[in-house]
């Protein structure tokens, strides 16, 4: 079955979050839509974390800050030793996803400590005031993969997790392939993906997607 998707995003600009780090932008839309919420409550905290423009230049020593959020809901404080990230792929990071859908259960269940993740250059993850093409070069699965580790990594040292705490990736579509690429170039940070229809052999002009 072929499966043609349109996905509207409106940019509108709101405020500067600092000199140094550049305008928000509040998108419209999803590049996957939101579980149905089950049940909503207070606690889901909302995080900014500062990553590298270039992971790969050490003479670009640009900062600009990635979106988060985060809930402890379920987080088994004692054993502090799973950790579910989700990470957004094309479109603006949604918070309902930490009140639903099937990754709530497996989090109940394991007792995990909840992230999703913005990726750069989506949502308010806005690494410039500007979308020219000169600033799109850093917009690239490469950079997004390192954004991940990085975040782990900080994530693992601002929560002091234990070192064999287990991080198990989710993602959809074009995120869906992130997470099993970032399994895959990361082993030793993330113990386990849960990919929903990740393309992860990547294609040039990729018009379709085929779904089994």
């Amino acid at each position: 079955m072929k499966f043609s998707v349109t996905v509207l995003i409106l940019f509108s600009v709101n405020h500067a979050l600092s000199d140094q780090f550049l305008l928000r932008w509040d998108l419209l839309g999803y590049d996957i839509p939101p579980p149905e919420v089950t049940e909503w409550r207070a606690g889901v905290i909302t995080g900014y974390f500062s990553q590298r423009l270039d992971h790969f230049d050490p003479s670009n020593t640009r900062i600009w800050l990635q979106r988060y959020f985060v809930s402890d809901k379920y987080f088994d404080a004692e054993k502090r030793d799973v950790i579910f990230l989700m990470i957004s792929g094309e479109g603006q990071a949604s918070e309902d996803w930490l009140k639903g859908g099937s990754w709530i259960k497996s989090a109940k269940k394991y007792g995990a400590l909840l992230f999703v993740l913005e990726h750069r250059f989506y949502g308010v993850s806005q690494p410039f005031r500007d979308l020219r093409t000169e600033n799109l070069r850093f917009l690239s699965s490469r950079q997004a993969l390192q954004d991940a580790a990085v975040f782990i990594n900080g994530i693992n040292q601002k929560y002091n997790l234990d070192k064999d705490a287990m991080w198990i990736a989710f993602g959809g579509s074009y995120a869906g392939a992130l997470v099993a690429w970032l399994r895959l170039k990361y082993p030793h940070l993330v113990q386990g993906a849960v990919s929903a229809s990740g393309p992860i052999h990547a294609q040039l002009d990729f018009h379709g997607m085929s779904t089994v």
